[in-house]
């Protein structure tokens, strides 16, 4: 990437600004081009999305200590959120359509779309495993049981109706009826989406001369679709300070974690095990111990704090792709391919923390510790699931729990519904690590592909 130029321009009153020009070297359809965005410099050093994604953790967090305790702020915080989670999916569906669809045919072209889609395949499936039985292993080496909360006395077969439901909406819109309704319908299923994108994406393949046009068109627009991503991911967190307000006033309002701090303890330092020490080494293991996966996750900061906040890989999969390529140095055809197959499939943070409240909602309930067969197939039994559970978005916890007590036959007689109220903060903590590795993810296929390039940190967003 080359440096930056600063250039003096007048404006109409005649006095001198500074003007700055980022040349990006871009890689699109395998070709080298530069592209201008000038913008006037406020300040010598912009503001980078890890620094304002924390500040806004730490707006919603002190919004939530003084106004925590008026009984109306949750409702409103809530409803707020939801919306603005909306608006990301908003966001999320028309850019999977092209994007996916212009890098799918970009890398047909250069026959490289086998080895980007194995190497997220591959990705998925072995983070999937490792993240769920280090769940298990986290619960064998500290077992707790599953606190008491506010939801743990309602009517068994809640979470139950509530999987079945989900699954039945998300099978239900597999049937192909017309492609509008299937992108109606993908506000908590996006895998539809994906497959039309990915057929689309396979017919723009510019082997003739009459489908160039075509191609170069959809092209442009993908461009189109990034700038937009780029925007929503550079002032993003004025939207995700208020997911985090509504996040931090219902942990304040149901006191639980504050009841059970040994529990929190346990979620806050597995987490962080995580994040700093397995799923580094699994990057490295996979790059051949070539690239600094600490990099990866800093600059990715922006999007683990949006998925802790929303608890939707939908809305965040918008930064997902903008800070592939231009944090982690990702093409934007890889990037556009393998970030919405790994928010389909790459489930393993979800998987980690389903086995771990699984586990210990079993000590719960049996007042015993399982033994190591059940704790084995426990974490089995989740990274399988996990693969099923973007079917719902937002509530995969839920579903792995739900189908893992059906695979193996537990009944906890309703006891898995004390998981309700403790919900965003177990989805939260999911969807971020689930964030991370579809980070991780994109920055594989693009080493395994030998097109990721080193972004210097001034360039970053």
């Amino acid at each position: 990437m080359a440096p930056s130029s600063l250039k003096m321009c007048s404006n109409q009153s005649g006095k001198a600004i500074q003007r700055k020009e980022l040349r990006i070297n871009s890689y699109s359809d395998g070709m080298l081009f530069n592209i201008d965005y000038p913008f006037q410099v406020l300040y010598p050093f912009p503001m980078k999305t890890w620094i304002t994604y924390i500040a806004a953790l730490l707006m919603g967090l002190a919004t939530a200590l003084l106004f925590g305790d008026f009984a109306g702020t949750a409702g409103i915080m809530s409803a707020v959120s939801s919306y603005l989670i909306s608006l990301g999916i908003f966001i999320a569906v028309p850019m999977v359509v092209i994007t996916l669809a212009s890098g799918t045919a970009s890398l047909m072209k250069d026959r490289m779309g086998r080895k980007t889609a194995l190497s997220s395949l591959l990705w998925a499936v072995v983070s999937a495993i490792v993240m769920a039985f280090a769940g298990a292993a986290v619960y064998a080496s500290n077992p707790l049981s599953f606190p008491v909360t506010s939801t743990a006395g309602s009517a068994p077969g809640v979470l139950m109706s509530h999987a079945s439901y989900m699954l039945s909406s998300s099978g239900s819109s597999l049937y192909p009826i017309t492609p509008y309704w299937t992108f109606a319908t993908a506000t908590r299923f996006i895998l539809p989406v994906i497959i039309i994108s990915w057929v689309l994406g396979l017919s723009l393949k510019p082997s003739a001369d009459i489908i160039r046009p075509a191609y170069t068109v959809m092209n442009s627009f993908s461009e189109v679709m990034f700038r937009i991503s780029r925007t929503y991911t550079v002032y993003g967190f004025f939207l995700f300070y208020v997911s985090s307000a509504s996040l931090f006033t219902g942990i304040y309002q149901e006191k639980t974690l504050f009841a059970a701090p040994e529990f929190a303890a346990l979620l806050a330092v597995s987490v962080l095990i995580m994040i700093l020490a397995v799923l580094p080494l699994l990057y490295a293991v996979f790059t051949g111990f070539r690239k600094n996966p600490y990099k990866v996750i800093f600059r990715s900061i922006g999007a683990m704090a949006a998925g802790l906040t929303t608890s939707n890989i939908v809305a965040v999969l918008p930064m997902n792709e903008s800070i592939a390529r231009q944090n982690l140095g990702v093409q934007k055809r890889i990037a556009s391919t393998s970030v919405p197959l790994l928010a389909v499939i790459g489930h393993g943070g979800s998987a980690f923390i389903s086995a771990l409240t699984l586990l210990s909602l079993f000590q719960a309930t049996a007042g015993e510790t399982p033994g190591a067969g059940v704790i084995a197939a426990a974490a089995a039994a989740a990274a399988a699931v996990s693969f099923l559970s973007s079917a719902a978005a937002g509530s995969e916890v839920v579903m792995i729990t739900v189908l893992v007590l059906n695979l193996l036959s537990i009944n906890l007689y309703g006891a898995e519904n004390a998981v309700i109220a403790l919900l965003p903060v177990l989805g939260g903590i999911g969807t971020m690590l689930d964030s991370l590795i579809t980070a991780m993810g994109s920055s594989i296929a693009a080493s395994f592909v030998g097109t990721d390039t080193d972004i210097p940190y001034r360039d970053t967003i």
